[in-house]
């Protein structure tokens, strides 16, 4: 993969007008858009970094190999049947997740006079199991009265998943309006090339990246999550929030005197989910 024009952008500016009696115009305050051209540029990879809470991706700045450390966990949400049926009809259940497809989604269930809790949640779970919308995303299980939905691929904790089990038109359930978050999910440590769901140390090609000479530009995008990314290096620490930016280009085409190949660029994950967008650009 060649690279070519190779550029980094900077700028910070506002306007002011003036309001002292006597005065008239606009000022402009700070610099504007700036072009710097990295004319020592061979190479540039722009990845996704995922973290939770005390996770991090440690990257070696000189072969652009990362280190995950963090494991995901799989969220369970169970639901608790009460009652006997005393009349046959429908019970009610509504499964709501943030990416549940039609949530809040309203599942039917036939019941027969006299079916125990535990019965009726065994029916409960198999009409679960045949709506593919939960399937898709959850396995369902459970035994006696439990009814569990299980996150298939581990990522962040939606905490607006929940089970409702209702009388419909039958009668003698005991109304349960919320779940239990009996196992909160945990997103994994996640580093990936853009164009791909992995990422180690190759380009968009699938290639080997060289080992870099120089670093010469170097940018962190805050995309998603309420978590803050922590950005550490032997030679400089900064924070992003939600929605931030840090970039670091040389003010001339040349490399950055603040990360060094050879050293470990560290992110880490603090207060919840967060993920970021980060662009490397390099001879």
């Amino acid at each position: 993969m060649a690279i070519f024009n190779a550029r980094a952008y900077t700028g910070l500016q506002a306007n002011a007008e003036p309001t002292s009696e006597g005065t008239t115009g606009t000022l402009t305050i700070g610099q504007g858009s700036t072009v710097t051209t990295l004319t020592a540029a061979t190479g540039a990879i722009v990845m996704g970094i995922e973290l939770d809470s005390t996770y991090s991706v440690a990257i070696n700045t000189e072969t652009l190999v990362p280190t995950l450390t963090g494991a995901g966990v799989n969220q369970v949400e169970t639901a608790t049947a009460a009652g006997t049926i005393t009349a046959s009809g429908n019970a009610t259940v509504v499964v709501t997740g943030d990416d549940i497809t039609g949530s809040p989604l309203t599942v039917s269930v036939a019941v027969l006079n006299t079916d125990t809790a535990a019965t009726w949640a065994g029916k409960v779970r198999t009409a679960l199991n045949a709506t593919t919308a939960i399937t898709s995303l959850y396995t369902v299980g459970g035994s006696t009265t439990a009814i569990t939905l299980t996150r298939i691929l581990d990522r962040y904790n939606d905490s607006t998943l929940n089970i409702s089990l209702a009388n419909g038109t039958c009668t003698g359930i005991t109304t349960a309006a919320s779940s239990a978050n009996t196992t909160a999910g945990v997103n994994p440590a996640k580093c990936y090339r853009i164009s791909g769901t992995t990422y180690v140390g190759d380009n968009f090609e699938g290639a080997d990246l060289p080992n870099l000479n120089d670093m010469l530009g170097f940018q962190v995008r805050h995309t998603a999550g309420t978590g803050t990314f922590t950005v550490t290096n032997p030679d400089f620490s900064d924070i992003l929030g939600a929605g931030e930016v840090l970039q670091k280009s040389a003010s001339t085409s040349g490399s950055l005197g603040s990360i060094i190949p050879g050293n470990t660029l560290t992110f880490s994950g603090t207060a919840n989910y967060c993920k970021a967008i980060v662009t490397f650009i390099f001879d």
